[in-house]
């Protein structure tokens, strides 16, 4: 892995606007990854969650729970 890719992209998620967007709307470290190499930066979603609860410059990384919600009980079905 090439740690100064991930830690550039991260700095660069504080500065991009459209960047911090995209990675804001997808579910996955995999995704994040493949935005990061449409960016030009390179490194796996395994290895971006290798990082996570760490300070990089200012950046926590953080997982964010993605699993469906399902209305069940009185109100739901």
């Amino acid at each position: 892995m090439s740690l100064d890719q991930l830690k550039e992209f991260l700095q660069e998620i504080k500065k991009n606007k459209k960047l911090y967007e995209k990675v804001s709307k997808v579910g996955t470290a995999d995704d994040i990854a493949l935005i990061a190499k449409s960016f030009g930066y390179e490194f796996t979603g395994i290895e971006l969650k290798s990082i996570k609860n760490k300070d990089l410059k200012g950046i926590k990384i953080k997982k964010q729970d993605t699993s469906p919600s399902y209305p069940f009980g009185e109100s739901g079905n």
